[in-house]
């Protein structure tokens, strides 16, 4: 083959767009050369004639004159023309011929007005963000003081390092495999780009990508089988020695080498990581103000950018999220999807979900700002194919010692409903910032996506599968999620050191003088404490803070003359200086930054209050005191948890170990569960003062409110009103209003009183808690493979995992590529009579026994309202019956298990247990007054599943032949007592139409009785 040179010249990205030499190119990008003026490429560009496509949303001044929304127009006989970005994600019939590309094209004059704009507002974000100098007060050492991340992070995942990293003494630094799991991709991929805008980046290798997919119409069987081994090796996290030992298995088929199938895989998803260089200890990525430093800014660090080769030491990988919108949307099944939020019903005083916040609601009345006179004025979500983003980030260790801590960050799509918006193929993972230490300046790793949703702001052209169509796709940073150190890391704010350390309101916080760490506090009630000022908060009437206010606040600290003044400012305010994200408009601080309920209920509340009881709790004095549960109590509240293990089903999530002595192996999920439902049981009576157990049953009963599907203004205002009492009541039992036990009052107990304003600002809990976060960075802990080399596995992991979920959209691969096995459905009935039940499980033709039989005519006869003799004659149970042995509620419900048809083991978590609902009549041992049915709750266990097959049967009044399925039940005695139904077991047996089944319970051992646990009330599943 013929040798290939360089091209003499290239197509500028700067808005001169001229056809210049390489390196006049990078002057030009750097600012060391003089370009076109704006105004005389605009002025040439209008005499050509070009495709605009229009901003096809309600302007201001048509939504004021009630005018509908301008719709896009095409000149005459005019095809629209087709960009790299479409040529990656538009249909077949649309593809390029090779060299003919629209990026070698000229732009519109709208494009080169969305171009300037963008360009605009980056570099006054820049400016705004860093100043000419940026303050030094941006070290973060003050945060590493902050006693809850500790414990968080000396709480979690350990089951999970135990078993990925089970030999502590092996010395990984000679695996041969910690090498292949760098696999940097090639010298491009390497090159630090400085000076180069991040989508300036993006369409050039766009370029490159479409020229590759000029070649690729559809994919071929060897592109599948390469891409099945490949989702094989990622989703299973195989590693590079046992994927190239695949082929000596697998002999009758090639297979590619790993790294020919990675460069396949970058070239069919059209998706590769943007690679910025950062500190070898991660105090900055250098973007943005950092671009052209050459030194870590970090005064206390100072290392050196590059290596003695003139290489950057060390990178952080971006991923860019237009390519992945584009494709979302240009997928027409998710594009239909994504829908949900246009065809969302908001109902005024109803909370459902993220839209039926105020803050989302007062957004489609505010209109987009902008600087250009030229451009319409345009609402917030105008358009049904805007979307709404959430994003997540939290800090984790990579091993156990916990030395290290790396920080992913992930988006979320909101257009997507409830039930999918969180799914692992959903989410948007938009990098990791790697460690060993927290980001000196956590900004300068945000500036690229910042960059990125200004540019989605202003507008990106995009494919809409639904209607086969172009359109400006806008899209939104909403919300911001994750415990309160990742929130204070990325707004800017110092936390609990500071006098001010909420977010979301300025109370002020209070240290105590006699202890060595002074961190601040924040009890409602402080007269006896030394100069506070005020004495008392009224938590009904907490001073909220305004976006407005912070942001002045953060520009008095980021223009004071010296670095102790901004210090000062700093603590006093409680944010440190203008951060990054303020530069997005559609966030706004704090209605913008809900509390996370997973940190702040299920690893911080529900642990610190299990520190008291068992006398932990820092060094406070907890003898004689009426929360204090001695350690022999404590160890068989720990042991019947271990035991209810097995008679809690495995829907209810993992088991909960023995608290008292696995306290460590606890997740959120398991805290969720034990606080709902065990620990009202196993603590009754366990407290020296009834008043703490009634106090911990109230918090159950106000989670149990927060976590409900749907909230109305009944329950908002009990939620808000419940935990202003509940504090009062927790300052009065554990603080005791001593200044000695004022670490009793954190940061995280005063956050309980905003739950209310978040859920009135940003929807319910459950739409920007934690625990997908939570399960990515377990996905990440498991794709470490190295220990030498631990950001590089997790970089390879997420970038793999982003192109294969691409490939999976742009080519509809969602089938071929899922690897589980197909589900079996031999032995499985749905009767259109039963529509919402499904039989399934071990299925036989048996004889009943005789009192089952019995139960059955008695129940028959019920239901036909005739007498059991009629029933016995008109229909005959002596014959061998069909029987199945599970049944589980179709859409997302549960499976209860008939204990007389399918055999468990010891080791296996009953799910035989259900609660059934029961029309009886209200008056039935009135005789002669006219019957009144109502709904009532029953418990007992599923013994089988009984299906009669009836003909017709003139003595019943049975005109077609038809189908009953009979439930037989072993009912339980219940007795309700301070909110939990308790159940004694009994002989009894019910037969009862498969209908009435509800869900399926565990029960908790207490006594000679069981306390039952009933999910049906709370919402308890994390998807």
């Amino acid at each position: 083959m013929a040798p290939t040179c360089k091209p003499s010249k290239v197509k500028c990205t700067c808005p001169c767009g001229a056809m210049v030499a390489p390196r006049t190119r990078q002057r030009h990008l750097e600012g060391r050369a003089k370009t076109v003026s704006l105004r005389a490429l605009i002025a040439r560009k209008r005499s050509r004639s070009g495709f605009v496509i229009e901003d096809t949303r309600i302007t201001k001044k048509r939504r004021q004159n009630g005018l509908p929304p301008p719709v896009p127009s095409f000149p005459p006989d005019h095809t629209p023309p087709v960009t790299a970005d479409d040529q990656l994600h538009a249909p077949e019939s649309l593809a390029f011929p090779a060299g003919n590309h629209p990026l070698d094209e000229d732009q519109s004059d709208a494009d080169i007005r969305r171009a300037t704009r963008v360009e605009r507002q980056t570099v006054r974000a820049m400016q705004r963000t860093w100043g000419d100098t940026p303050q030094a007060i941006r070290r973060l050492d003050d945060e590493d003081n902050d006693e809850d991340r500790q414990e968080q992070l000396a709480l979690s995942n350990d089951a999970l390092y135990d078993f990925i990293f089970a030999d502590e003494d092996l010395d990984l630094n000679d695996d041969p495999e910690s090498n292949d799991e760098i696999d940097e991709e090639d010298d491009e991929l390497r090159t630090d780009m400085a000076g180069i805008y991040l989508w300036d980046k993006v369409r050039e290798r766009s370029k490159h990508e479409v020229a590759a997919l000029d070649n690729v119409q559809s994919l071929g069987e060897a592109d599948i089988d390469l891409l099945l081994k490949f989702t094989l090796k990622v989703e299973d996290r195989l590693s590079d020695r046992t994927f190239a030992r695949m082929e000596r298995v697998f002999r009758q088929e090639r297979q590619e080498s790993l790294k020919m199938t990675k460069k396949r895989v970058r070239v069919l998803s059209g998706l590769q990581p943007i690679r910025y260089s950062c500190c070898i200890n991660s105090c900055v990525c250098f973007t943005g103000h950092y671009e052209h430093y050459t030194m870590c800014p970090n005064p206390q660090c100072n290392e050196p950018r590059f290596n003695a080769k003139g290489q950057p030491r060390k990178y952080f990988a971006y991923l860019p999220i237009i390519p992945r919108l584009l494709a979302m949307l240009s997928n027409r099944e998710l594009a239909q999807r994504m829908r949900y939020r246009a065809e969302y019903q908001h109902q005024p005083g109803v909370i459902r979900d993220v839209f039926d916040g105020s803050y989302y609601q007062s957004l489609l009345q505010t209109v987009v700002p902008t600087d250009d006179d030229n451009d319409n004025s345009f609402f917030y979500f105008s358009d049904p194919r805007d979307i709404a983003l959430g994003l997540s980030t939290d800090g984790f260790a990579p091993f156990k010692r916990r030395s290290q801590t790396c920080w992913p960050i992930i988006l979320f799509v909101y257009n997507l409903a409830p039930d999918v918006r969180f799914q692992k193929k959903y989410r948007l993972r938009i990098g990791v910032i790697p460690g060993p230490r927290k980001p000196w300046d956590p900004d300068s790793y945000f500036w690229p996506l910042i960059q990125e949703l200004i540019q989605l702001e202003a507008g990106v052209k995009a494919w809409d599968a639904t209607i086969q169509a172009y359109f400006l796709l806008h899209a939104y940073l909403i919300l911001l999620f994750g415990d309160i150190p990742a929130m204070a890391l990325i707004m800017n704010m110092k936390g609990s050191n500071a006098v001010s350390p909420c977010r979301v309101c300025s109370i002020k916080g209070i240290c105590n003088p006699s202890a060595s760490k002074k961190t601040n506090y924040v009890p409602l009630r402080r007269d006896t404490l030394p100069n506070a000022d005020p004495v008392r908060y009224d938590p009904r009437n907490l001073p909220i803070r305004s976006h407005g206010e912070l942001m002045e606040q953060a520009i008095a600290v980021q223009m004071s003359p010296t670095n102790a003044a901004s210090e000062d400012l700093a603590k006093r305010y409680g944010i440190k200086g203008i951060p990054v994200l303020s530069n997005v408009s559609a966030i706004s601080f704090p209605e913008s930054f809900p509390f996370d309920f997973m940190h702040l209920i299920w690893e911080n509340l529900i642990p610190n209050l299990i520190s008291f009881w068992i006398g932990e709790f820092k060094d406070l004095d907890h003898g004689h005191k009426g929360y204090f549960i001695g350690p022999q109590a404590w160890e068989e509240i720990g042991r019947a948890t271990e035991a209810c293990g097995s008679t809690i089903p495995s829907a209810f999530g993992a088991r909960v170990p023995n608290i008292a002595k696995k306290q460590s192996q606890m997740s959120a999920e398991m805290y969720s569960n034990w606080t709902l439902f065990i620990a009202p049981i196993v603590l009754r009576r366990r407290f020296p003062k009834a008043q703490y157990y009634k106090h911990f049953l109230k918090l159950v009963e106000l989670l149990k409110l927060c976590l409900s599907f749907e909230i109305d203004q009944e329950m908002l205002l009990r939620i808000e009103e419940g935990f202003v009492q509940w504090v009062w009541d927790y300052e009065r039992f554990y603080y005791c209003n001593v200044s000695a036990r004022l670490s009793a009052c954190p940061l995280t107990l005063h956050a309980l009183l905003h739950i209310a304003w978040g859920i009135r600002v940003a929807g319910p809990v459950w739409s920007y808690w934690a625990f997908p976060m939570e399960r990515e960075c377990n996905n990440l802990l498991c794709a470490i493979k190295s220990r030498r080399h631990p950001y590089e596995s997790i970089n390879s992991f997420m970038i793999a995992t982003a192109q294969l979920d691409q490939i999976r959209l742009m080519h509809n691969l969602h089938d071929v590529l899922n690897l589980d096995p197909p589900m079996k459905t031999m032995n499985q009935m749905v009767h259109e009579s039963y529509p919402t039940y499904k039989l399934w499980g071990s299925r036989q033709n048996a004889t009943l026994p005789k009192p089952v039989s019995n139960k059955i005519q008695a129940s028959l006869a019920t239901r036909f309202n005739t007498t059991i003799s009629i029933v016995r004659a008109a229909i005959k149970l002596d014959a061998p019956l069909l029987q199945y042995g599970k049944v589980t509620c179709l859409g997302d419900g549960d499976t209860m298990v008939a204990c007389d048809i399918v055999g468990q083991s010891e080791s296996s978590r009953d799910a035989s247990f259900v609660k059934y609902i029961l029309r009886v009549d209200r008056f039935a041992r009135q005789r002669r007054r006219e019957p009144e049915y109502v709904p009532c709750t029953y418990y007992g266990q599923l013994k089988r599943l009984v299906v009669l097959d009836l003909p017709i049967i003139p003595e019943l009044k049975l005109d077609s032949p038809s189908t009953i399925i009979i439930a037989i039940i072993q009912s339980m005695k219940e007795a309700l007592e301070d909110g939990v139904s308790y159940c004694q077991e009994s002989s009894v047996l019910e037969a009862v139409d498969l209908n009435t089944l509800e869900c399926v319970v565990g029960r908790v051992r207490d006594g000679n009785r069981w306390g039952i646990v009933d999910r049906s009330n709370a919402v308890t599943q994390i998807e």
